[in-house]
């Protein structure tokens, strides 16, 4: 048998201006028969000025509330590493798991070993919101099954467990299983951007093409972070 190929203000002015038209009018110039004798310079009206005022606006204190600072909460599963092991109970896989890219041809590479799955390491850490995680298996090799050789096995409910370096363990639950041509799988479905805590499986399936060397299909089993764990 054969292995399973590689599967973006206002300010106004209150004082009216002064102009020697406010004292004009009729009889401006009579002056009353008891001031006959007074020169006119002498009735110069005096005025006494206002007093300064004494009341001065007192700034506001500045203020000394300071924030604490606060040591920003690590991201729980940066913090616990990479993922170093897979268990699925259901169909018997304990595997260690790999670190895997692109290869020469921009497509997403495979493990190494078949009986080790890869995590892809531009997709988020298995439990990580905002991304799905990636993680895949061989169907088989050339001497026989390989790691996910029964994932076609799982149902919804079923659970899978990673394991990280520094020990912590975060279990997801199995939410459904769907096939697809090799090369008309949803990528944005299956490695983009979600709200959700995802973990993605994928294998070869379906029947093997000999001439081109592959498998025909592609199966991808979904799963979500178990509500009711902690995440740091």
């Amino acid at each position: 048998m054969n292995r399973c190929t590689r599967l973006a203000l206002l300010a106004f002015a209150l004082v009216a201006p002064l102009s020697g038209a406010a004292c004009a009018g009729a009889g401006a110039d009579v002056l009353p028969e008891a001031m006959s004798g007074w020169a006119r310079d002498e009735l110069e009206p005096t005025y006494t000025p206002l007093p300064a005022a004494s009341e001065t606006l007192t700034p506001p204190p500045t203020a000394t509330a300071t924030v604490p600072y606060q040591t920003p909460t690590p991201d729980p599963f940066q913090a616990a590493g990479v993922p170093i092991r897979l268990r699925i109970p259901a169909i018997g896989v304990d595997a260690s798991i790999e670190r895997s890219g692109r290869d020469k041809e921009g497509k997403v590479d495979v493990p190494r070993i078949s009986r080790n799955v890869a995590w892809f390491n531009e997709s988020a850490l298995p439990g990580q919101a905002g991304k799905t995680s990636v993680i895949s298996g061989h169907l088989d090799d050339p001497y026989g099954p390989a790691v996910f050789y029964k994932l076609r096995m799982l149902v919804p409910g079923d659970e899978v467990e990673v394991t990280y370096e520094n020990g912590d363990r975060f279990i997801f639950v199995v939410e459904a299983k769907e096939r697809y041509a090799f090369d008309r799988a949803p990528v944005q479905k299956v490695f983009g951007a979600t709200a959700r805590r995802m973990l993605n499986l994928i294998t070869c399936d379906g029947a093997w093409n000999a001439g081109q060397a592959n498998y025909g299909q592609r199966l991808v089993v979904y799963t979500r972070l178990k509500e009711g764990q902690v995440v740091r």
